[in-house]
């Protein structure tokens, strides 16, 4: 289970000096039907997380940043594949000594259940910020989407300009699986969102954002993040 940990999750000390894996790109963390025996926190670089159908076809579930958790199952199995997609570092333990560490301290315990209901409104996000959207809709999403993880990673301000520089180590064929589309759709759809001078493509692996409010018109989103957690005025306020 792919979580989002803030670095304020009081969970996490169970990492502190954890042994730690360095991963090269491509090199897996974990496969789907491994024992999970571990949980893991990134310390650094970026990550991936899929599963296989059993028709060989890969649906991408998401990307891992600095201080996101992964690892936990409600089974004895992990059903998700983690790799690198980046150079990356990434702190291990075994997952008894965070059940340890949960039943010994209630707020503890309270943070981590916060960050599993965190998880289940991030994946609400992901279907209706996706779902019923065209092709140039879901990769101006996806611009979101990456936006929002690096500031929720570097713990920036939403106007900071660092956040208008986007890393993009993946590549285009890991986008089209995140997205659900071809890999040829997602190159035409980076060439339609330079040519409305929304984005500025930086060699391959980069990108700058030109015109935030433009890509959020057309995602239909003003970031990715839950409209609970954000100020509606079309929501009644109790």
């Amino acid at each position: 289970m792919p979580n989002d940990a803030p670095a304020g999750d009081i969970f996490l000390d169970v990492f502190d000096q954890a042994p730690q894996r360095v991963l090269a790109p491509g090199d897996a963390l974990v496969h789907a039907g491994e024992s999970a025996s571990d949980v893991f926190n990134i310390v650094s670089g970026m990550l991936m997380v899929s599963r296989f159908g059993r028709d060989g076809r890969r649906q991408v579930l998401g990307f891992l940043f600095p201080n996101n958790f992964v690892g936990l199952t409600a089974t004895e199995k992990y059903f998700f594949t983690v790799e690198a997609v980046a150079p990356s570092i990434v702190a291990s333990r075994n997952r008894d000594l965070l059940t340890e560490r949960l039943a010994s301290d209630p707020a503890a315990e309270q943070a981590f259940v916060s960050m599993v209901f965190r998880v289940m409104e991030n994946l609400v996000d992901l279907a209706y910020s996706l779902g019923q959207r065209t092709a140039r809709e879901r990769l101006a999403v996806f611009v979101l989407y990456l936006r929002h993880r690096y500031r929720l990673s570097t713990h920036v301000p939403d106007d900071d300009e660092q956040l208008l520089t986007l890393e993009l180590p993946m590549s285009r064929t890991d986008i089209a699986d995140f997205l659900g589309l071809k890999k040829e759709t997602v190159s035409r759809s980076f060439s339609q969102l330079e040519a409305a001078q929304m984005i500025e493509r930086i060699g391959s692996h980069r990108l700058r954002i030109l015109d935030i409010a433009g890509l959020r018109e057309l995602a239909g989103v003003d970031d990715f993040a839950s409209p609970a957690r954000l100020e509606s005025p079309h929501v009644a306020k109790p």
